[in-house]
């Protein structure tokens, strides 16, 4: 995770480059504060990223290509530099990605269930 001054603006993916975060494969932690999670998640073509989302999540697509599919079935294809919101209590998966492909994914708010916690547990890589 990014050393920050809460105190003061950051360009968040400017510092994650330049600590080498936006390379890595898997998910990394960017930055956390209450009721907010920044993270980077990486993953490679046949690998998928489903949840059921516990608060808002928002994706802001990195690089690469994909598919969000919802429970119903419904498909949202993506590229890079799009942008996505998934609301609280939707099941999702990212399936269909590219090589290389990175993503920020933003939790901003409670759980749906209003619990206490700040995000779910990572996310598993299938």
């Amino acid at each position: 995770m990014l050393p920050t001054d809460p105190g003061q603006p950051r360009n968040l993916t400017a510092d994650a480059e330049l600590a080498g975060l936006t390379k890595g494969h898997g998910i990394t932690q960017v930055l956390t504060r209450l009721h907010l999670t920044f993270s980077i998640h990486a993953i490679d073509g046949l690998e998928t990223i489903a949840e059921g989302a516990e608060a808002d999540i928002v994706y802001v697509i990195i690089s690469g290509y994909g598919v969000l599919r919802c429970r119903d079935g419904a498909r949202i294809e993506f590229t890079a530099g799009d942008v996505m919101m998934v609301p609280a209590g939707a099941w999702h998966q990212l399936e269909e990605v590219s090589p290389k492909f990175r993503t920020w994914r933003i939790v901003v708010g409670q759980p749906a269930d209003g619990g206490a916690k700040e995000s779910g547990p990572a996310l598993p890589l299938t």
